[in-house]
C-alpha cells in the first residue's frame, strides 16, 4: 500500500482528480455572492452576448478595472455550459486545479522529493482559504496561477533557457488578468539573477525574450484601449484604480503591518513552520549560494514587502505566493522527519484529502462562503423582476444600500438596481409620475410603509428578506406567466 501512495504517478492522479472534486463539488446551485463574485461574473456574460473580447462593460458601460483574460475565460464556459454560477466559477476551479499540480510539480522539480513535492500541495490546500476562493469567481486564483506556471517555467530556465520564453508567456497572462500586479514574476526573475551574479542568463537571448513578450503580450490590452479611450482610460486604470488603492491617505502608522496581521490570523497550523523556514531557506540562499532556496525566499519576500506598502490589504490578494509558502513548509517539515515517519504519514495526508472530497460532496454541511447557498432571495426574485421590468428600465432601490444587492440583481434577473431612496415622500412621488416603475425593499421597510401609506403599493412578490413592488396604479399589468420565457433567467 505505502509502495503505490509513494508513487508519483499515482499522486498527481491523486492529486488532479481530488483537487477537482473539492473545487468543483456541490456547485450546481450554491449561486454567488453579491460581493464580488456577481460582479465578475457580470462583465463576462456581457462579454459573451457583445462579443467583444477587449472592452469589458459592466450594465453596458466600459469599465476599465480589469484586463480581459479571467474575463475571457469565464465567457468560454458561459459559452460551453450556459450562463450559471457554476460555469462562472468552472475556471477558477481549473485554474485551482492546475496550482496544486504546479505546485508539485516545482517542488519536485527543485528538490527531487517525492514526499516533500505531495505534502506541498496538501499544505496549499489546507486551510480552507485556498478552496474557497478555488471556489468563487474571482481573480486572485487567476492570477496565482498564471504567476505560479512563471515561477515553475523560471525555475526550468535555470537549467534550460528556451523555457525563459514561456516564462515570459505566463507573466504576460498574469499581466492581462490583474495588471501591475502580474508584473512580480519579471521583478522576481531579475532580482534572483542579480542577486545570484547569473548575468549569462539575464542577458541571454531568450531571458529577454521571455521579458518582451511578458510586455508586449501583457500590455497589448492596456495599449489598445488608449488606443480607443485615450487619456479617460489611463486616468480610470492608472489613476483611481490602480494609484489612488496603493497610495490612498494612511489610515494607520502601522497600516504595512496588515498583513503580517492576516497571515497571524489565517495561516495555522502552518504559520510557525512557515516562518522558520523562511528563515532557513534565506539563510540556505545567501550564506550556501543555493539558486533555488534563493528562488522560493525572493518569491515571498519581494511579493509580501511590496504589497505591504499598499493601504488596500486584503489576503487573497496574495495568493500568488500561497505556492511558494507551501514549499517552504514541506520542505522544512521534511528536513525535520524521518524518512520511515515520511512514509508512515501518507496513509494520513490521503485520507484527509479524501475525507474534505467526501465532506465537500456528500454531506449537506454549509460551511465558509461556497459551501452555503448565496443570493438565494435575489434568485428566487429574478424571474419575476424579469418578466415585470422592461430591459431599459431601472428597479427602484427603496432603503438598501447602493451595492448590495445591486450585483446579484443584475447577473441574476439581467435588470438593474437604481440608487436607493431613503425619503418615502421621494418614494411616493416618483411612484406617481412613473407608476408602472418597480421597486425592490427590505420585508421590513415594506411592512413600514404600508403601515404609513396603505392601499398605495402592490406587493408582486416576496420572499424572507426582499419584497419587490410596485405602485397599485400598476397592478393590472403585473404579469405571472412564465410560459414565454426560460427559468431560470441565470442558474
Amino acid at each position: 500500500m505505502t509502495s503505490l501512495l509513494k508513487n508519483k504517478t499515482f499522486q498527481i492522479i491523486f492529486l488532479l482528480y481530488s483537487s477537482g472534486l473539492i473545487f468543483l463539488g456541490r456547485q450546481l446551485n450554491v449561486g454567488l455572492p453579491n460581493f464580488d463574485d456577481t460582479y465578475y461574473a457580470q462583465k463576462a456574460k456581457e462579454m459573451l452576448a457583445s462579443g467583444n473580447l477587449l472592452v469589458i462593460t459592466h450594465n453596458g458601460v466600459p469599465d476599465f478595472a480589469n484586463p480581459p483574460f479571467p474575463f475571457w475565460m469565464m465567457s468560454l464556459s458561459f459559452k460551453l455550459f450556459g450562463v450559471s454560477g457554476y460555469a462562472a466559477v468552472f475556471f477558477s476551479a481549473l485554474f485551482a486545479v492546475a496550482i496544486v499540480l504546479f505546485t508539485y510539480f516545482l517542488c519536485l522539480h527543485l528538490f527531487k522529493d517525492g514526499w516533500v513535492a505531495f505534502f506541498s500541495s496538501f499544505v496549499l490546500i489546507f486551510p480552507g482559504m485556498f478552496v474557497d476562493s478555488a471556489r468563487r469567481s474571482m481573480l486572485d486564483i487567476t492570477l496565482a496561477f498564471c504567476v505560479i506556471g512563471a515561477m515553475y517555467f523560471f525555475a526550468k530556465g535555470l537549467e534550460n533557457r528556451r523555457y525563459y520564453l514561456l516564462f515570459g508567456l505566463m507573466t504576460a497572462l498574469a499581466i492581462l488578468s490583474k495588471s501591475v500586479l502580474g508584473g512580480f514574476p519579471l521583478a522576481i526573475a531579475v532580482f534572483i539573477l542579480v542577486l545570484a551574479r547569473r548575468w549569462k542568463d539575464l542577458f541571454s537571448g531568450y531571458f529577454l525574450g521571455g521579458v518582451a513578450i511578458a510586455l508586449l503580450v501583457g500590455f497589448s490590452w492596456h495599449l489598445a484601449l488608449w488606443l480607443m479611450f485615450g487619456s479617460s482610460f489611463l486616468e480610470m486604470h492608472f489613476g483611481i484604480l490602480i494609484f489612488n488603492r496603493g497610495f490612498q491617505e494612511i489610515s494607520s502608522p502601522f497600516y504595512f503591518l496588515g498583513y503580517a496581521q492576516d497571515f497571524l490570523k489565517n495561516y495555522w497550523p502552518w504559520l510557525p513552520v512557515a516562518l522558520i523556514g523562511l528563515y532557513q531557506f534565506g539563510r540556505r540562499a545567501f550564506m550556501e549560494k543555493d539558486i533555488r532556496f534563493l528562488m522560493v525566499f525572493s518569491w515571498v519576500v519581494v511579493v509580501f514587502l511590496v504589497m505591504s506598502t499598499s493601504k488596500i490589504q486584503t489576503l487573497r490578494y496574495l495568493f500568488m505566493i500561497f505556492p511558494a509558502l507551501a514549499i517552504i513548509t514541506a520542505k522544512t517539515v521534511g528536513d525535520w522527519i524521518q524518512q520511515g515517519t515520511k512514509e508512515k504519514s501518507l496513509p494520513y495526508i490521503f485520507g484527509i484529502i479524501m475525507a474534505t472530497v467526501i465532506f465537500v460532496n456528500a454531506t449537506p454541511f454549509q460551511v465558509k462562503v461556497t459551501l452555503r447557498p448565496n443570493s438565494v432571495e435575489v434568485r428566487q426574485l429574478a424571474g419575476v423582476v424579469n418578466l415585470n421590468t422592461p430591459a431599459d428600465q431601472k428597479v427602484g432601490n427603496f432603503r438598501l444600500t447602493t451595492h448590495n444587492p445591486r450585483n446579484a440583481l443584475l447577473f441574476y434577473s439581467d435588470r438593474y438596481l437604481d440608487d436607493p431612496v431613503a425619503d418615502s415622500l421621494e418614494l411616493l412621488s416618483r411612484v406617481d409620475n412613473q407608476p408602472e416603475s418597480t421597486w425592490l425593499a427590505s420585508i421590513h421597510e415594506f411592512k413600514k410603509l404600508q403601515q404609513d401609506h396603505p392601499d398605495r403599493f402592490y406587493l408582486i412578490q416576496a420572499n424572507r428578506k426582499y419584497v419587490f413592488f410596485t405602485s397599485v396604479r400598476n397592478k393590472k399589468n403585473i404579469r405571472y406567466d412564465y410560459s414565454g420565457m426560460t427559468l431560470p433567467v441565470v442558474r
